[in-house]
């Protein structure tokens, strides 16, 4: 991006937050349609905020949808069509330099606010269609499981990309955020990130110790791809997409009720496999410093 006449040169193609690592239907499906929408939003004096506050409005109306078997594949279109504004919004803020510790939160609160739509949805459907109170403790469990998935999907790719392509250690910093209540949600995430990734915080600890001037030595940049590509290819997983994946499959077979029970024995064992194979890594990675 350069300046010219006092405005930004918006790339014709898509903004990646790190290439390498990206899902193969972000590379090819998602980013290049999210693309499409940044240069008419930008134009229009829209900022990534805003995207991302539409794209949760398009994703809480995907989700309301999963409460009728009958509309659940419509649901299922406006998920995919949140996630291609979702990936818009990162977009234009990469593109037009407003990229916000705000945003960030605001676009992972947008994520969870649309499962939380999504699960009530798919629960008071069952409920209305002559299902038991125990599908409450199911839906609670599941989406126990889902926050911790999410939670190490997002941080393992933001740190990845922080460090190997930005070049510096990730720092966390409430203080940027004014607003109390988004304060207080910034913290618990931060809480729970680092409970669930205690080992590679240390990896970073490391790092932020040999770092010059916040910036990450080369040769510790390149020994953390060395030991964290792969890992990471993994952790994408347990993102959205295969979330909303298994929605078109189950919406298909009109099957919406086993939804809960995905989330809890598949996506929990790959959450457990891949746990064990990041801790490998952390091990890895400090044993050569």
């Amino acid at each position: 991006m350069t300046p010219h006449d006092g405005q930004s040169v918006l790339p014709q193609g898509p903004a990646f937050r790190a290439l390498e690592i990206e899902e193969l239907a972000d590379v090819y499906f998602f980013r290049p349609l999210g693309s499409v929408i940044v240069r008419p939003a930008a134009a229009l004096g829209i900022n990534p905020i805003q995207l991302t506050i539409f794209s949760m409005l398009v994703g809480v109306a995907g989700g309301a949808l999963l409460f009728s078997e009958r509309f659940a594949l419509v649901g299922f279109a406006l998920l995919i069509l949140y996630s291609i504004f979702d990936s818009a919004d990162g977009q234009l803020a990469r593109v037009t330099g407003q990229v916000t510790e705000l945003g960030r939160v605001l676009d992972g609160v947008g994520g969870y606010v649309t499962h939380v739509v999504m699960y009530l949805a798919i629960t008071a459907g069952l409920l209305q269609r002559g299902g038991g109170p125990s599908i409450l403790i199911w839906m609670l469990l599941a989406a126990i499981a889902n926050i911790a998935q999410a939670q190490m999907y997002e941080y393992h790719r933001h740190h990845y990309a922080t460090i190997v392509v930005k070049r510096f250690v990730p720092r966390d910093d409430p203080a940027k955020i004014t607003s109390p209540w988004i304060k207080w949600l910034y913290g618990g995430y931060l809480a729970m990130q680092r409970m669930l990734n205690g080992l590679h915080v240390e990896v970073e600890s490391a790092m932020a110790a040999r770092s010059i001037g916040g910036a990450v030595r080369e040769d510790d940049r390149a020994r953390y791809r060395d030991c964290f590509y792969w890992p990471v290819r993994g952790w994408n997983l347990l993102g959205d997409n295969t979330r909303f994946y298994v929605i078109g499959v189950l919406a298909l077979l009109h099957r919406i009720d086993l939804f809960f029970m995905f989330i809890l024995v598949p996506m929990n064992l790959a959450l457990v496999a891949l746990w064990l194979w990041q801790r490998r890594a952390d091990r890895r990675f400090l044993e050569s410093v």
